[in-house]
């Protein structure tokens, strides 16, 4: 029978997900909020390049509250977010927060995900020598709940 080929498609499609999975706990591991964030991080040669290369694997440092993704100089570094809570109506709501190299912030307007709705930030760009900056999700009271951070 046919479409063997298929399944290990799929395969990789569920690992990818399961690798770009955040659950949200403390330092110990204990969960913190029933939220699960699939995070997406994507480097694209230009506005034109849809496809982009997804970051994964060793070029992703993940922590309980921050993840660190290698990328290349001069690209378009593309961020999605979607909401994979099992509650329908889990609405994550978070204030997408740009933080430059020196810690100085631009916060943009809350952002409400219902269950199975994505959001892309604004896409940034890395030039060579520069420092790492970050996307921060804030929670509406202003507290760091997920960082992003970028890094050559």
């Amino acid at each position: 029978g046919g479409g063997g080929g298929g399944q290990s498609q799929e395969k990789q499609t569920i690992n990818a997900v399961v690798e770009d999975m955040h659950r949200f706990c403390d330092t110990s591991g204990f969960w913190t909020s029933a939220w699960v964030l699939q995070v997406t991080v994507k480097q694209h040669d230009d506005a034109d390049d849809d496809d982009g290369t997804l970051i994964s694997g060793s070029k992703v440092q993940k922590a309980h509250d921050s993840r660190r993704y290698t990328v290349d100089a001069d690209q378009l570094i593309k961020v999605t977010v979607k909401n994979l809570s099992q509650k329908a109506n889990s609405i994550i709501k978070f204030i997408p927060t740009y933080r430059d190299e020196n810690g100085d912030e631009e916060p943009s307007d809350v952002v409400e995900l219902k269950s199975g709705e994505v959001h892309e930030f604004e896409p940034l760009r890395k030039n060579q020598g520069d420092e790492e900056d970050s996307w921060v999700l804030k929670d509406e009271n202003g507290k760091d709940i997920l960082t992003l951070r970028f890094a050559l």
